[in-house]
């Protein structure tokens, strides 16, 4: 520590940090326009400098260190004066249009002005007549209001890793643009739009709705991924217009992705249900929330009595709240007294329960979001974070930047794979014969934790197992050299600390409880814990979901039982699932809801499975109640109402508590609060069951080989998420679908070039299950004989093509593709 003096202020702080970080940290605000503490300091707009004692010049702030006993003058007359005529040349060529500027109120440039800016200027100048590029889908770019202070270059090179903004030409005429002055392509993470000091970069969705000082301010938690992020929302007559992070706020320090900034908007969509619908012959008929419930009670009541309880199921959802499933749960248990409720989550995240359970005795395992950072070695398994987890794959950057030595095991280039030191480019589906041949080496070069590992349980079979996997025959299946599979696996063991990052979504058909198991085997031997294997949780509550109790107890009937064995139920509640559109095998589930008796569907837009119901059921949106989510490192956040409800729509747990007393039954919590006591001491007795020390056990996971494409079915089919959509309620956001509204299949250029496609083609998609047709995009992303589909959309219904496979492997399928145009 050093002692220094600012402003008559003597403080104690760390050696190394800047002035201007010195002042943050002890409440001293200096000035600024090109500084965040994200970036490395620019010391490009000088409205930082300060005064030392003893200096001949005035210093920036933000780049120069402390020192010991420096004293420091923040706003002396010198300083003063300096940034007055710094701010007299930034607006000599300003347009000065701030009363059409959406930046007009919350403008660092125009509350700078008002501090620090005299009345009259002594200088004249030309001012800029760039036009606006408004050619991007979200994001405009008024280059006139520019001060060229660079933020949004370098938030979008430094920190997203992105690069699409750059400071074109020299001198007057320079202006920041993409390269060449093409058309912005880029994440639409927006960073760029919060970052930047004036309204050069703003948000086209919002432009002319509202003025800042209109806003009422309001933060919630993100309804999209598992991470969590805070939302700072902006709210007029009680519609929400915008949503932006902010700094210091919530786990991500104002971090967001494009989902969070642009797509709340969905709660708005055309489809929004507004009143309880009763099938009536082919159409729906309007009811009243007393009709609905007493017709459902009724023929719930009616089932009960003939076929037993068991004959009536439910699937809870990893998008409402942790209050709607614990509800869900109350709501079978006691008015139903049916077990038989999931979610589809059996078929995802699911799996990384079952791979911590089994692997190391833990009943769940909790991300870290701070998990890569200093670690030596970080390994990602065919996991897209950057775009499954925008926020975490940013700190995946981070370490990497760092220093850490970033391994990336994927069939296809990503952002990570970019900026990786050794990208592993398998077959798609091989991963656990990959992982197989790491453990393989490893043990050949003893560079095992052979001390503790070979009294680990199954240790002995693990080797046994292993025999099969020479780096020759690895190397066979995978399509990786046998030095590359080697090297990699001789970096990640000898790595002090190492971690292994992966998703198991079921958006991505590739993965099962296979790989888990196959990459806690790595680890087990390497004689790292639980906490080294990350699995991200897919979806904002996707650890609430399943710490509420949302899955089947033994002997009862899972999602797979309920969806893909016509006749296993007799009645089927969905909250929140459009299982038709989101899960495998579209044909297989069509077919298993037809042969219900009973279908209720209870969401907050009509879907392709509600349009299969008897009953609807409008439900209140994330922003339209109060309850909490669990994030993937299982942190509890609440989630508040800052909206009024759509029409005659309620909370999820409303809804079920409403029909569980309508049949009789004691719901037990009469208002929410009294749910939130239920859920807190629900929630503190799980937590307490759980808590034991972690024991490794390896369990030997062979590699099974999916004999899938032949003559006619010549391609393998991997089906994938998207960066600007998550399952499908994303692709009700009008934001969100200018930028992708429709799905469309990603083939390699010389698999095109002998099919005569382009970017202009149709394409006829079959499997042996049925077809679709999609737009073709030619890329070098995937490789040659592999296609690749985001599963987003219900119009193009890719899952028509896809099989539900109850196995340890991944799901691949082959296809055959036929351009139509």
């Amino acid at each position: 520590m050093i002692e220094i003096t600012i402003d008559n202020k003597k403080m104690s702080v760390e050696k190394g940090v800047t002035i201007l970080e010195a002042a943050r940290q002890n409440g001293i605000k200096i000035p600024n326009l090109c500084f965040d503490k994200r970036l490395k300091p620019y010391g490009g707009c000088r409205m930082c400098v300060v005064e030392i004692e003893g200096g001949r010049k005035l210093a920036s702030s933000c780049g120069q260190p402390a020192k010991q006993g420096m004293v420091i003058h923040t706003n002396s007359p010198r300083v003063r004066r300096v940034r007055q005529s710094v701010l007299e040349f930034l607006l000599v060529h300003h347009p000065l249009d701030c009363p059409e500027c959406d930046k007009a109120g919350e403008c660092a440039l125009q509350d700078l002005v008002f501090e620090y800016g005299k009345p009259e200027t002594r200088f004249t100048g030309e001012k800029k007549h760039a036009p606006s590029d408004v050619r991007g889908p979200l994001i405009e770019l008024i280059s006139n209001r520019c001060i060229l202070c660079a933020k949004c270059v370098r938030i979008c090179s430094e920190h997203q890793g992105k690069g699409a903004l750059g400071i074109m030409g020299r001198g007057f005429p320079s202006v920041v643009q993409p390269a060449f002055g093409e058309i912005l392509e880029c994440d639409y993470c927006g960073q760029c739009v919060d970052i930047c000091p004036t309204g050069a970069l703003i948000s086209k969705p919002y432009k002319y709705k509202a003025r800042s000082w209109f806003l009422d301010e309001k933060q919630n938690i993100c309804p999209f991924c598992g991470i969590g992020c805070t939302l700072t929302l902006g709210i007029r007559e009680g519609k929400i217009l915008k949503a932006k992070g902010r700094e210091g706020a919530g786990i991500t320090d104002g971090n967001l992705c494009g989902r969070g900034r642009f797509g709340f908007d969905y709660i708005y969509n055309k489809n929004r249900l507004k009143t309880p619908l009763i099938k009536d012959g082919e159409t729906f008929k309007k009811v009243s929330w007393e009709e609905a419930l007493t017709h459902i009670s009724g023929v719930l009541r009616a089932i009960k009595k003939s076929d037993g309880p068991e004959s009536i199921g439910a699937m809870g959802s990893p998008r409402c709240t942790v209050e709607d499933n614990y509800m869900l749960g109350q709501f079978m248990e006691v008015a139903i007294g049916s077990k038989n409720i999931d979610s589809s989550e059996a078929f995802g995240y699911m799996n990384a329960l079952k791979a911590s359970s089994l692997s190391f005795g833990v009943r769940n395992n909790p991300a870290n979001l701070e998990s890569p950072m200093g670690k030596d070695a970080i390994f990602v398994l065919e996991s897209n974070i950057s775009i499954t987890h925008p926020v975490y794959g940013l700190n995946i950057l981070r370490a990497k930047r760092e220093g850490s030595n970033l391994i990336v095991a994927d069939y296809r280039e990503t952002k990570l794979t970019r900026f990786s030191n050794t990208w592993l480019e398998q077959k798609p589906g091989t991963l656990v014969a990959l992982l197989n041949g790491m453990m393989k080496a490893i043990i050949d070069k003893g560079l095992f934790k052979k001390d503790n590992v070979s009294k680990t349980e199954g240790f002995s079979s693990l080797e046994t197992m292993l025999k099969d996997y020479t780096p020759d025959k690895v190397s066979e299946i995978t399509g990786l050299s046998a030095e590359d599979i080697t090297e990699a696996a001789v970096t990640f063991a000898n790595a002090p600390k190492r971690l292994l990052v992966m998703s198991l979504s079921i958006s991505e058909n590739n993965k099962g409880l296979s790989s888990a198991l196959a990459a806690s085997n790595l680890l087990i031997l390497l004689g790292d814990g639980p906490s080294s294997l990350q699995i991200l949780a897919e979806y904002c509550n996707t650890f609430g979901l399943l710490e509420a109790g949302i899955t089947p107890q033994e002997g009862a009937k899972g999602a797979p039982d309920m969806l893909y064995e016509p006749g296993a139920l007799k009645a089927l509640y969905i909250m929140g699932e459009d299982p038709i559109v989101d899960m495998p095998d579209t044909g297989k589930i069509t077919e298993t809801l037809n042969a219900l008796d009973f279908l209720v569907v209870q969401d907050i837009a009509m879907t392709k499975t509600a349009e299969m119901a008897n009953v609807v059921l409008p439900a209140s949106s994330w922003a339209e109640k109060d309850g909490s989510f669990l994030n993937a490192e299982g942190l509890r956040q609440k989630i508040r109402k800052v909206i009024e409800t759509t029409g005659e729509s309620l909370p999820d747990w409303q809804i079920l508590r409403n029909i569980g007393l309508t049949m009789g039954s004691n719901m037990g919590a009469k208002n929410f609060e009294d749910l939130t006591g239920e859920v807190d001491g629900f929630l503190s007795q799980k937590n307490r069951e759980s808590e034991k020390e972690p024991r490794p056990v390896f369990n030997p996971t062979r590699y099974e080989a999916e004999e899938l494409c032949d003559s006619e079915f010549t391609y393998t089919l991997v089906t994938r998420d998207v960066l600007q959509h998550s399952g499908n309620i994303s692709a009700r956001s009008e934001a969100l679908k200018l930028v992708q509204a429709e799905p469309y299949l990603e083939i390699n250029e010389k698999d095109a070039e002998r099919h005569a496609i382009t970017n202009e083609s149709h394409i006829k998609v079959t499997s042996k299950r049925g077809s679709v047709y999609l737009r073709a995009k030619v890329s070098d992303i995937v490789p040659e004989g592999v296609v690749s589909t985001p599963v987003h959309f219900p119009s193009g219904m890719i899952n028509e093509l896809t099989h539900f496979s109850a196995n340890t492997c991944s799901r691949l399928d082959a296809v055959k593709i036929e351009n139509v145009q």
